[in-house]
């Protein structure tokens, strides 16, 4: 009796491969083949994150901000342009 498992994400998928990276089964679907298909595939998560693109927007991010001072100045930007915004609106209801 062989058991047959299930996509880590599509649960009524059969499985078909395994992340090279986090080892969870997935399907066909769910499975990119980033270096060739002879090679080990890895799952979308895995590969994004492979790939760099989770943690090189995070840096830059970090970086573009300032730290502190630059997240409350960004807060008081976004905070000012709500503001010229809605004033004129409310304004014009009034």
């Amino acid at each position: 009796m062989s058991t047959s498992t299930q996509c880590d994400k599509h649960l009524f998928e059969e499985a078909n491969g395994m992340c090279r990276a986090c080892r969870r089964p997935f399907c066909t679907d769910c499975l990119v083949y980033a270096h060739g298909p002879k090679k080990a595939p890895f799952c979308i998560p895995c590969a994004i994150s492979a790939a760099g693109v989770r943690s090189t927007a995070s840096r830059k991010a970090r970086r573009a901000r300032g730290g502190l001072a630059g997240r409350l100045l960004g807060g008081v930007a976004a905070t000012a342009a709500t503001a010229l915004l809605a004033i004129p609106a409310l304004t014009a209801l009034h």
